[in-house]
């Protein structure tokens, strides 16, 4: 019995003190994602803008970005041309830095419309965080002509 209560306290302890062995390198450094890619929306009829602030030293994937609607029926989306990039994850790609916008068509919405909006960034310094999901409630607007 004693051996067992002297095993549970060493692995309690050892545990504890490796806990952060396996982080990424630097990882006290990063801030959360929600600081890294502030995100927010403005719509305007049928003009819906999608916006981030991205901090310095971190950037977003062009390829990461997708935008599903519920209950709404949306154009399709023009992405802006990003910056070439070439990283251990994707290989070469498209990333934007500093700020996105982007512009989002809404032909037509009923009142419980949302738009269902996921990507992933990483930071320069080597971390990349899980993709990030936000839900968007979009206004009721009638088909577009």
């Amino acid at each position: 019995m004693a051996q067992r209560i002297l095993t549970l306290i060493l692995l309690f302890c050892s545990t504890s003190a490796f806990a952060g062995l396996f982080d990424a390198p630097g990882s006290g450094k990063f801030v959360p994602a929600d600081s890294a890619f502030t995100f927010d929306f403005q719509q305007n009829e049928h003009d819906l803008t999608l916006n981030w602030q991205i901090k310095e030293g971190y950037y977003l994937y062009r390829q990461q970005i997708s935008v599903t609607p519920a209950q709404a029926e949306i154009a399709p989306l023009q992405l802006p041309k990003g910056e070439s990039h070439k990283d251990e994850f994707f290989g070469t790609s498209e990333i934007y830095r500093q700020r996105l916008s982007l512009p989002v068509t809404v032909r037509s919405a009923n009142k419980a419309a949302t738009l269902t909006v996921t990507w992933q960034g990483c930071a320069a310094a080597g971390f990349c965080y899980p993709p990030e999901t936000k839900v968007v409630p979009v206004s009721e607007v009638q088909p577009l002509a």
